[in-house]
């Protein structure tokens, strides 16, 4: 091969394979197109920017605060183009302090915000000849000038400048305020003159404004707007006065004259509580101090009730204390007690004294005297012993139950005029009749029953007026005579009716009502009550049959023996025989049909009318069943029944079998015989002792 003349070789670099895509070239981008690409990119966002963006004009005050916002935003003139969301802007300005808040900008095409930065404080610098100062702002103190007040806050204020000795200075001054500080010079004009003073005696000690100057007699200083003086000198009272002098000018006070120190009097007595009177002039109680003037003889009375009065005399001296004790002497009464039981105990002013009867030595004042004993009702009374003349009293304890009845009256009136009387039965008897009785009907069974409850019981019966009261009613008459007259019983009622007027009167009283309504009837009782009520039959029946003996009587009259000897109470009788199919032969009491409510004698219980006049509804729902066991106490009846029952004969009534005192009927609706008596339990179970 022939060698090159250059002697060149060939290096790697000097090759260039070709791509697989034989002559194709990359143009490279040129810097110009590279600028113009960003600038359209940036052209674009600002456009979608200022499309998407909200004009926010900001008002400030002061107007050229500088206005600082957190993210992305465009300021044109008064104007920032915001996105919708919320900023954190900062406003400042000069002599204010710096605004800080948040602002949430809304999808509205412009919105207009206010600033209100607050103007700091102003300062004030205060200079004067004098020291001391004290400055106050609008009547709060505020601080000690010659000086610089500082933080007053910008506008107009009242300053006033005072110093002890100075007239006072007020001054308004407008503060600037914004961090600034103004400067003003103060004078306060002297405000004293002179004052020459003098005392009798001299040497007292002399005070100005309470700060000792020295003794009388002297010349001090004195305010124009007044100075308080005061005196004091040992062995008489300190002399207090205002006083004043027109300031740059002098003036002699008269002459002082001290008087005398009072003396102290301290008086104490055993017992404590004892008025105390002075020249027969009333001071007080024991123990007592008073100030009194000296030099003097005083007369001292001491009065305690129950004890006698003494005397003392006192004379004080200047600034001295005297002290007077006394020990008063009792005053002594004898009262003789005599005490049932005899065991009881003897208190006086709720202290012991003894046990049983004795002689009491009290003072002769109001005591409390308490006699007592377990299981008795205690008995308390005042009682004032006299020293000249012994008093003998008795007492006599009742046991609790004793006092319990004694609280509780024998009668009782209702609310439409009926008296109701007291009874305690506490006995067993039997309700019906002997089987062997004449006269005994199927229903009349024996049952063995006892009263313990006491309860009250009318003595006579309801009457039309008094029936009235609660509601309209007539009561009807029978062949032309009249049963509805005011004083007549009233009748051709329903035992229902006669519930309800119960009810009504327990209303009348405030009584816990004893029959229970449901839709406008008796639904049950509560037995718990003692309001009104119509009489149980076991209570009607002991009212009626069993005489003040305990025994059981077949008719009301006085034997057993039938027909009646006597007129005794309103039967069917001779003058009803017109239209009554059975009267009493050879008896006439007068009265065809039912007469006044109380008429003929009342039975041994006080109670009229219990055997005649009219038939009465009791409480008890009709039966006929025995019972021969141990007595049922204070017997209710069956719990539930259709018809209730009727006791007593009346101006209808006049066989045998009706006019015996077990004879019983029964019913629901009214009758013209039928009418009720009332009754009532005197507490609620378990309150008798």
């Amino acid at each position: 091969m022939p060698e090159n003349n250059n002697n060149q070789r060939l290096s790697a670099t000097d090759f260039t394979p070709m791509d697989s895509e034989a002559g194709k070239r990359q143009l490279p981008l040129s810097p110009g197109l590279i600028a113009l690409l960003v600038l359209a990119t940036m052209a674009l966002a600002i456009m979608l920017y200022l499309f998407a963006a909200r004009a926010v004009i900001f008002q400030s005050d002061p107007d050229n605060a500088q206005i600082d916002i957190d993210g992305l935003s465009f300021n044109i003139g008064d104007n920032y183009l915001l996105l919708t969301g919320d900023y954190r802007i900062t406003a400042s300005a000069p002599g204010y302090y710096p605004l800080t808040q948040t602002i949430s900008v809304s999808d509205q095409a412009t919105q207009d915000l206010k600033l209100q930065l607050q103007p700091l404080p102003g300062n004030l610098n205060v200079s004067s000849d004098l020291s001391d100062i004290s400055a106050s702002i609008d009547g709060q103190p505020a601080a000690m000038v010659p000086g610089i007040i500082e933080g007053i806050s910008r506008g107009a204020h009242q300053f006033e400048f005072s110093k002890y000795r100075y007239f006072p200075l007020q001054q308004e001054i407008d503060i600037a305020g914004l961090g600034t500080t103004q400067s003003i010079d103060i004078t306060l004009l002297p405000a004293w003159g002179q004052m020459q003073f003098s005392s009798e005696p001299v040497g007292a000690d002399l005070y100005i404004d309470g700060r000792l100057i020295g003794k009388t007699p002297l010349t001090t200083e004195v305010l124009e707007t007044g100075s308080d003086l005061r005196l004091q000198l040992s062995g008489y009272k300190t002399f207090e006065q205002q006083v004043s002098v027109k300031a740059g000018t002098s003036a002699d006070h008269p002459p002082i004259k001290l008087i005398v120190s009072d003396g102290k009097l301290k008086i104490n007595s055993s017992p404590t509580g004892a008025n105390i009177t002075i020249d027969n002039q009333f001071k007080g109680t024991t123990p007592i101090e008073l100030s009194m003037a000296p030099f003097k003889k005083y007369r001292i009375e001491l009065f305690l009730e129950g004890y006698l009065k003494a005397t003392r005399s006192a004379r004080l001296e200047p600034e001295a204390s005297t002290d007077i004790a006394v020990a008063l002497r009792p005053n002594i009464g004898n009262i003789q007690l005599t005490v049932s039981p005899a065991d009881a105990q003897i208190l006086v002013d709720n202290r012991l004294q003894g046990i049983g009867s004795r002689t009491l030595s009290l003072n002769a004042k109001p005591h409390t005297l308490t006699v007592q004993k377990p299981g008795y009702q205690p008995k308390s009374l005042t009682v004032t012993p006299r020293p000249d003349h012994e008093q003998a009293l008795i007492i006599k304890l009742l046991t609790i139950e004793q006092a319990y009845w004694a609280s509780r009256p024998p009668t009782v009136t209702s609310p439409v005029g009926t008296t109701l009387k007291l009874f305690r039965p506490d006995q067993t008897f039997t309700l019906g009749a002997p089987r062997r009785q004449p006269g005994r009907r199927a229903n009349e069974a024996e049952r063995n029953v006892g009263l313990q409850r006491p309860f009250y019981l009318a003595s006579k019966e309801i009457s039309n007026v008094q029936f009235r009261r609660w509601q309209e009613h007539s009561s009807g008459a029978i062949k032309g005579r009249s049963l509805d007259m005011n004083n007549q019983p009233a009748v051709k009622l329903s035992w229902e009716q006669a519930a309800l007027f119960c009810n009504w009167l327990s209303r009348q009283e405030g009584l816990p009502l004893f029959y229970q309504i449901a839709d406008g009837i008796v639904s049950g009782f509560n037995w718990d009550a003692h309001g009104y009520r119509l009489p149980t039959e076991a209570e009607w029946a002991w009212a009626a049959k069993i005489d003040n003996k305990g025994k059981a009587r077949v008719f009301p009259w006085a034997n057993d023996l039938y027909p009646p000897q006597q007129v005794t109470d309103n039967y069917a009788d001779q003058s009803a025989s017109r239209f009554l199919s059975f009267t009493l032969a050879n008896y006439n009491d007068g009265f065809p049909v039912a007469t006044d409510i109380g008429s003929f004698k009342p039975n041994s219980k006080g109670l009229y009318n219990m055997s005649g006049n009219v038939s009465e509804w009791v409480n008890d729902y009709y039966d006929v069943r025995p019972h021969r066991g141990e007595p049922k106490i204070d017997p209710k009846g069956p719990a539930t029944g259709s018809r209730h029952v009727i006791r007593g004969a009346s101006w209808a009534l006049g066989s045998r079998t009706e006019l015996r005192l077990s004879y019983r009927d029964a019913g629901a609706d009214g009758r013209l015989d039928v009418g009720f008596r009332i009754a009532r339990y005197v507490d609620r179970p378990g309150a008798k002792p």
